[in-house]
């Protein structure tokens, strides 16, 4: 719809009292103008909690400035804005929205994803008080702008930050930057190109949740925070991991390059762990013994070698569902070459491939005894002698 030229009607509020909770544009032409008059809806709908703008254009540079007779200065109960691929074709001459930093003071959660978005004005961080989430996907972000959107006093309440597919170069500088948010304690950093990780980083104290994958980390090190209750390095370069994290209940490792399982002594109160598409060739009763707490393992779609251990581990487990909630359809055998592509649950080696030493010191067994009895019938019916006759 194109609402660039939208004028609002007056309306005494007694005649409308729209219980509207969602009010969302999709694919809306705009304009600062029209922008102004959509504000005045909220007169109109006081129970109204979200506003989304999904793929919309703004014609203008953020000049939102409504005359002061028909001013608003808060969005009453909009707690959630969310935005998604803007087009503004005047980008480069855009305002700092500084026209609109009060109505945005009440607002706990903002997407703006797919935007261009590169800076947040540190004055206008600071106003958003009642910040609870905020996700700045897709956007144009780098660690110098970063210092500034964080400035001291920015988002105070801030508990998620999600600053995925941006531009961020360095671990331990964004880790830095962002203590200035005492109460973050989830964080995506996921899809950014960053270079090999430090020994040590600096993070938030509260910080839970840390999201890192798709990043090309190659080693994950003592930078990792130990307070991390969730940590994802999903689709990396990993082929180990061998770091202690007290805390930590959710391990994500899927698409990586990892040869066995972690070391369950590292995660003592580890709870659910997935590990698919890795290189992993098999694993035994010992190694999932090793996590204390384990409930949940996601290990399917690895390249498991169908060997004896393994298949009389699988036999001799019959609640593996239980713990395995992708068990069996992603369990296949890699080899030996006769049960490849077979689950793992219905492989059944033959006799000879898992009791090698038995039926070798059986073959031993029959022909020593063979060789003694030829002895003995030698022996006994004067065969040595019947051979010297012979020669």
């Amino acid at each position: 719809i194109n609402v660039a030229n939208f004028r609002f009607s007056e309306l005494s509020a007694e005649e409308i009292n729209s219980p509207m909770k969602k009010l969302a544009f999709r694919n809306a032409d705009l304009t600062d103008e029209s922008f102004n008059e959509l504000l005045k809806l909220l007169r109109y709908a006081p129970e109204l909690l979200q506003a989304e703008f999904d793929d919309c254009t703004l014609d203008g540079v953020g000049d939102f400035q409504p005359s002061e007779s028909d001013i608003v200065r808060e969005l009453g109960k909009v707690e959630t804005l969310i935005i998604r691929r803007l087009h503004i074709p005047r980008f480069y001459s855009f305002n700092d929205l500084r026209s609109v930093y009060s109505l945005l003071e009440k607002v706990k959660r903002i997407t703006v994803e797919n935007s261009k978005v590169f800076l947040v004005p540190c004055e206008f961080s600071q106003r958003l008080r009642s910040l609870e989430f905020l996700d700045l996907s897709e956007n144009l972000m780098v660690e110098e702008y970063l210092r500034n959107s964080a400035c001291e006093g920015a988002w105070p309440s801030l508990q998620t930050l999600i600053l995925s597919q941006n531009y961020l170069k360095s671990i331990e500088r964004t880790g830095e930057i962002l203590l200035t948010l005492k109460n973050l304690t989830g964080l995506d950093i996921s899809r950014n190109s960053f270079r090999p990780m430090p020994d040590t980083c600096r993070w938030p104290p509260k910080m839970r949740f840390l999201n890192l994958s798709s990043t090309g980390i190659w080693a994950v090190k003592t930078c990792i925070p130990q307070t991390l209750e969730v940590l994802d390095v999903s689709n990396n370069n990993l082929d180990s991991f061998s770091l202690f994290l007290p805390r930590l209940r959710e391990l994500y490792l899927s698409r990586n390059k990892l040869k066995t399982l972690p070391d369950g002594s590292l995660f003592p109160v580890l709870l659910v762990m997935k590990i698919r598409e890795n290189a992993l060739s098999t694993f035994s009763k010992d190694q999932l013994g090793s996590f204390p707490k384990l409930e949940t393992l996601e290990a399917g779609d690895n390249h498991f070698i169908c060997s004896c251990e393994l298949l009389s581990f699988t036999l001799g487990q019959p609640a593996l569902s239980q713990v395995l909630p992708d068990w069996p359809d992603s369990y296949l055998c890699d080899s030996p070459p006769r049960l490849r592509g077979q689950r793992v649950q219905e492989a059944r080696p033959s006799v000879l491939e898992c009791h090698q030493a038995l039926l070798v010191s059986g073959v031993c067994c029959a022909l020593l005894l063979l060789i003694l009895l030829i002895a003995g019938l030698c022996h006994h019916f004067h065969g040595l002698w019947y051979l010297r006759m012979m020669w």
